[in-house]
């Protein structure tokens, strides 16, 4: 028994001894993704901040604005449609792309990120043949009084996701311009997604 144990602690110590000596080559660096060109710099009080590719090797990414002045964000997150899920329909994708979405918050409300999650409402609503999800909810974090709203479609098998957040106040609560934030963006991402490739 001792002598298989001694060989599989001997080999693993030569295996990462040999790791350690050679240096993993770069990744080569992802293209911008083609959204960001035909982005306005600002759109209604937000600025463009850039973007970030997901770490995951799917090829999504995130698109970040903000107000920083009066502390608020807006995240865009584009990505695939997971493999096992192609066959589910528009309205199936986006419901369980949203549940998934809450119960990630909540997930996250647990591990003590957010504290007093509250979901406020969700639902969802027909854009023609397009379905979008809304959801709001209010939470603290760092102590801060916190309000979030959070937008989901799907597109030709690509889920869009918009989060919108900034502390909360009634001023932000009654503000039209998160929803027209969304819709004005869901536009423009589909419009690149609808628009040919390259030859």
């Amino acid at each position: 028994m001792f002598l298989p144990r001694l060989a599989a602690i001997t080999l693993a110590m030569l295996l990462s001894s040999a790791c350690a000596t050679v240096t993993p080559a770069e990744p080569e660096p992802l293209e911008e993704p083609a959204l960001i060109g035909s982005l306005p710099d600002s759109m209604a009080s937000f600025e463009l901040q850039g973007y970030k590719y997901f770490k995951d090797g799917s090829g999504g990414y995130s698109i970040r604005y903000a107000n920083l002045r009066k502390r608020r964000i807006a995240d865009v997150y584009i990505y695939p449609v997971a493999e096992e899920n192609s066959e589910l329909a528009h309205n199936q994708l986006v419901l369980g792309s949203t549940r998934a979405t809450i119960e990630a918050i909540a997930q996250a409300a647990k591990q003590g990120h957010y504290a007093n999650l509250n979901v406020i409402n969700a639902g969802t609503q027909a854009f023609g043949v397009r379905t979008v999800a809304r959801v709001q909810a209010t939470y603290l974090r760092e102590n801060l009084a916190s309000y979030t709203l959070v937008y989901q479609t799907e597109h030709d098998g690509t889920l869009v996701k918009i989060r919108v957040s900034m502390p909360d106040n009634e001023s932000n609560r009654a503000n039209e311009t998160w929803d027209s934030f969304a819709e004005q963006m869901f536009e423009k991402v589909i419009g690149e997604l609808d628009r040919p490739a390259p030859i």
